[in-house]
């Protein structure tokens, strides 16, 4: 790889570790091509992506960036996992690597407001069983929805008991 190819793929490096919210560096030797393929098409229904690093062009572009913390693990052959959703690539990790025993998690990086914090696999576990962001949203729709809905039934409860207590009254002096 020439110097210019390093630069720009340097470049590259440094505008994911700038934007990505979360990282995952997994150990992918003795994995196809084909089953790459298939962890990167189920990360991208996620909103989340694979890169094959260059170790040292990576260990350059990650420098004063929230991922700094992870380049030390930066060595042999380490794919990064990242994107925007830690908890849907979380999913898709986690849920890849108990079906696929070669390949390994080495570490793992959220980023905070105050920078990067190292994560553990059991962490990373832990964030894939927390609900997706839809899911939350949906749930707090529900929350918000249910005082309204009860209300209405209580106050329609009011003109329907009046109803049925005339239609009562009207039986019994028919009768």
């Amino acid at each position: 790889m020439q110097k210019q190819q390093k630069e720009e793929l340097a470049g590259q490096l440094a505008h994911i570790f700038q934007q990505a919210k979360m990282g995952i560096l997994l150990d992918y030797r003795g994995m196809k091509v084909e089953e790459i393929s298939e962890l990167r098409s189920k990360l991208r229904q996620k909103a989340g992506y694979i890169r094959v690093l260059k170790n040292r062009v990576a260990k350059r572009a990650v420098k004063g960036t929230p991922f700094e913390p992870i380049a030390e693990k930066m060595t042999d052959t380490r794919a990064l996992v990242y994107g925007q959703d830690p908890v849907g690539q979380s999913k898709v990790v986690n849920d890849y690597l108990a079906t696929h025993e070669k390949v390994k998690m080495i570490a793992a990086l959220l980023v905070k407001d105050s920078g990067g914090e190292l994560l553990d696999a059991s962490s990373v576990k832990r964030l894939a069983t927390l609900p997706s962001r839809e899911e939350l949203v949906a749930k707090l729709l529900f929350l918000m929805n249910a005082p309204v809905t009860r209300l209405a039934r209580t106050l329609n409860e009011v003109p329907a008991g009046l109803v049925r207590a005339l239609d009562a009254i009207a039986k019994q002096k028919s009768a």
